[in-house]
This record gives structure tokens, C-alpha cells and sequence, in this order.
């Protein structure tokens, strides 16, 4: 296929998309509407008849997008897109179609990690830093908009975005821990603390354990440390600081316990020492005497010997 044809294609693909209601080109977000990132319409909403043409038209951008750094921005704007579509379905009552399109939100963001991937693998990470840090703050924009969406949700609606929230999570949180280290993903979790902060306890604590679990994955997927167990809650973090150092106090008491036993052990051996040295210190003038005795025995027998001999 000739460029120039593309070119056509592309443009055509443009002209139909946004001849269609619901299509127009993301803008400046209005009042009280939701943005994120530099989108603020999800366009053709999954459950649309026209959506093919959605997808027909980000092929087109993707096959056309002059690098990799590009690509992976526009994949980036596509999975905020998805982020409010379904936020867009869940406010009309779609809940069926939502958690169906949940898993496609959760792959487009897993793509756009790999894409981001493919960046850093050939550029290095100065390369790969103004992607991540994009990906960072948006992904943290569209898990805020799902979390609402969540809570805010029938209970028979919400399996489906926890899903897709644990999914997308894991992969943003290896891209992290391996572009800036373990240090900027303990401050990426504080700030989804930060979000789930208000939330009803129960949806709270379904989201959280969602998040455990998401970020054991990526630790374990990168290769990097598991001394981080976790989104966790300042209270977890607090109790899990107190077990530390009750931890910490407890080794130091067994290490003096231990110290102060050593001690004893070596006043005893000294003890023990002292009294076989005062016994065998006793014992030598008696086996000395003991053995005088006994060579004059001999000899008293031999004079008795020869004595005996003279008189004959």
C-alpha cells in the first residue's frame, strides 16, 4: 500500500469519525466534566453499532504514528478513553456492558505498558522517563474515576472493574518499580491510599485487597524486592512498623539474655576450673607419698633379701 493512499485512507477514516455523534475530537473539558489526561470525551461508546469504526480509526493512528514514543502516547490516550467510556456506561445504567468492556480497558492498558516497554528497551531510561511519568499520572487519574465508578455501582456490577482495576494496576506498578525503582512505587501507593481514603469500608477493603494482590504480582513479574508487601493503609503500615520494632526490641532482649548466659557460663567454667586445680593441688602429696611407700617397700624387701643371705 502506496503512503499516499494511506494518507487517503487516514484522512477518510477521520472525516467519517467525525461525522458521527459522540465522535468529535477530545477538547478543552467543560465545567463539572470529567478529564483525564488531555481527553475529556470518550467518543463511540462499545456497545455503539459505529464502534468498529472506532477501532478501524486507532489502527489507522497506530499505523501511521511516526516512532514508538509516539505510539505509546497515543496508546496511552486510547486506554483514558476507555477509562471513560466506562464511567460514560455505568452512569447510563450499562452495567452489563460495562463489566464486559471492563477486561478490554485492562488490556489496552496492559499494551500500553508493553509499548512503553519496547520504548525503554531501545532508548534506556531517559528515553522511557517522560512516557512513564505520563503513565503514572494518568493511570492514577483513571483509577479514580473507576473507583467512583465502583462504588457507586450495583454489588452485581462491580467484579467485573475490580478485575479490570487489579489488572491494569499490576502492570502500571512493574512499569514503576522498573523505570524509577522501588523508592517512586511506595509513592505511587500512597497516593492510591490517598484515593480509596474516602471510600465505604467494605467496597474499601475489596479494592484494597485487589491492590495487594496486584502489587505482589508486579513485584514479582519485575524481579524486584519484596520488601514492599503492598498497597497499604497507614493504619497497616503503622501496625506493621510496631511489629518492627517490638520485633527489634525483643532480639535485642534475647541478645542481652544471651550476653548475660554466656557470662554465667564462663564464671562457671572459671568456678570449675578453680576447684579441679584446688583438688588436684591436694591430691599430688598424697600420690607422692603414696609412691614413696611404695619404692620403699621394694626396697625394704630387698635389704630383708639380703640379710637373709648374709646369714647363710
Amino acid at each position: 500500500m502506496s503512503n499516499m493512499l494511506r494518507i487517503i485512507i487516514f484522512a477518510a477514516s477521520i472525516a467519517l469519525l467525525a461525522a458521527v455523534p459522540g465522535t468529535a475530537m477530545p477538547a478543552a473539558a467543560d465545567a463539572g466534566e470529567t478529564a483525564i489526561g488531555d481527553v475529556s470525551d470518550p467518543g463511540i461508546l462499545p456497545d455503539s453499532g459505529f464502534y468498529f469504526m472506532k477501532s478501524w480509526g486507532r489502527n489507522l493512528q497506530l499505523m501511521f504514528a511516526g516512532s514508538d514514543t509516539e505510539k505509546a502516547s497515543l496508546m496511552l490516550k486510547y486506554a483514558n478513553e476507555d477509562a471513560l467510556a466506562l464511567q460514560k456506561m455505568y452512569q447510563l445504567g450499562k452495567y452489563a456492558e460495562g463489566n464486559n468492556y471492563a477486561e478490554q480497558y485492562a488490556l489496552q492498558v496492559q499494551n500500553t505498558v508493553q509499548a512503553m516497554e519496547q520504548v525503554r528497551a531501545r532508548q534506556g531510561l531517559s528515553g522511557a522517563e517522560g512516557l512513564v511519568n505520563s503513565l503514572e499520572q494518568n493511570y492514577l487519574k483513571q483509577q479514580e474515576v473507576l473507583l467512583l465508578v465502583v462504588e457507586k455501582a450495583p454489588e452485581t456490577a462491580q467484579n467485573g472493574l475490580l478485575n479490570a482495576i487489579e489488572n491494569s494496576n499490576k502492570h502500571v506498578e512493574a512499569m514503576i518499580l522498573a523505570q524509577d525503582g522501588e523508592a517512586a512505587l511506595l509513592q505511587y501507593q500512597e497516593q492510591v491510599n490517598q484515593q480509596t481514603s474516602n471510600m465505604g469500608q467494605d467496597i474499601k477493603i475489596q479494592v484494597q485487597q485487589r491492590l495487594q494482590a496486584s502489587h505482589s504480582q508486579a513485584v514479582q513479574s519485575s524481579g524486584g524486592s519484596s520488601s514492599g508487601q503492598g498497597v497499604m493503609t497507614q493504619g497497616q503500615t503503622l501496625t506493621q512498623t510496631q511489629t518492627q520494632t517490638q520485633t527489634q526490641t525483643q532480639t535485642q532482649a534475647q541478645g542481652q539474655i544471651q550476653a548475660q548466659t554466656q557470662t554465667q557460663t564462663q564464671a562457671q567454667v572459671q568456678t570449675q576450673t578453680q576447684a579441679q586445680t584446688s583438688v588436684q593441688t591436694g591430691q599430688q602429696p598424697v600420690q607422692s607419698q603414696g609412691a614413696g611407700q611404695s619404692g620403699n617397700g621394694p626396697g625394704s624387701g630387698g635389704q630383708g633379701a639380703g640379710n637373709q643371705q648374709h646369714g647363710r
